[in-house]
């Protein structure tokens, strides 16, 4: 796939939107995370998987901005205890990706993210609070963060159910989030370029093997932009939103979003 094929002036519109609401996501409302990411899929239609490799990059230049703005409220306790399920999840999705094609892996996203906020919309309302302590709940949920964060940019819905049961408020979320991701985002380059020839090798046609290549990173170049702007907006957004609103704010756009990814991508 050479550059002029895959930025049309379709794409680019769409494009522009998503990466300028990536920015918007990583300073201010994250649940709007995985509706950009998903606006990115539908910019580069039957190239998805290119096209969640192709987001990588942009959440990073994100990432970056919410890390600037965000780190010194950030739980590094939480963290820790999260990085050997996530590391898990993370491989467990580089061998899924690797064995699936364009058609497969938005249902499979859409179903993950939607049913972890789905739980954890119920165990709120049940009152299950030493769920949410558990090795077991942890561990499911850093195994979901991984998997889904590789298989389509949406560890987002999952992660804003684990922070939400922790009892995070709204600036330690903010900042265990921004961290969080710009970890998670860097280590998953390398997996998404091995993924590549991973598939080659395997004998997928090169318009299903591609996930990530050295085009990935000509497309930040051309997107960069509207991401830093809406870092600039999601700060603004962010000091806007109540305190006692902002989590189930977030929940509530990160579930409505996983929803949608499930539907379009039955249609």
């Amino acid at each position: 796939m050479s550059l002029a094929e895959l930025t049309t002036p379709f794409t680019l519109v769409v494009g522009f939107i998503a990466a300028f609401l990536i920015g918007v996501s990583k300073t201010g409302t994250p649940g709007v995370g995985l509706f950009a990411c998903l606006l990115m899929l539908f910019a580069f239609r039957g190239h998805e998987m290119f096209a969640s490799g192709a987001v990588v990059p942009l959440l990073i230049v994100g990432d970056l901005a919410a890390v600037h703005f965000y780190r010194k409220d950030c739980d590094v306790k939480l963290l820790k205890r999260l990085c050997p399920p996530v590391a898990l999840g993370l491989i467990c999705g580089t061998i899924a990706i690797c064995c699936m094609k364009n058609s497969q892996f938005k249902l499979t996203v859409g179903l993950l993210a939607s049913s972890i906020l789905l739980f954890e919309f119920i165990r709120g309302k049940m009152g299950w609070t030493k769920i949410a302590t558990n090795k077991p709940f942890r561990w499911l949920c850093g195994a979901l963060a991984g998997t889904t964060t590789i298989l389509g940019n949406a560890a987002g819905a999952v992660s804003a159910a684990y922070f939400s049961s922790q009892g995070l408020d709204k600036k330690r979320f903010m900042g265990t989030n921004a961290v969080f991701f710009f970890l998670v985002n860097v280590s998953k380059i390398p997996l998404m370029l091995a993924a590549t020839q991973i598939k080659l090798r395997m004998g997928f046609e090169a318009d299903e093997a591609q996930v990530m290549n050295g085009t990935t990173f000509i497309l930040t170049a051309v997107f960069i932009a509207p991401v830093l702007l809406g870092g600039y907006t999601g700060r603004k957004i962010y000091k806007a939103i109540p305190e006692k609103i902002f989590v189930p704010f977030i929940l509530s756009l990160n579930f409505i979003t996983a929803v949608y990814i499930v539907v379009s991508s039955l249609f």
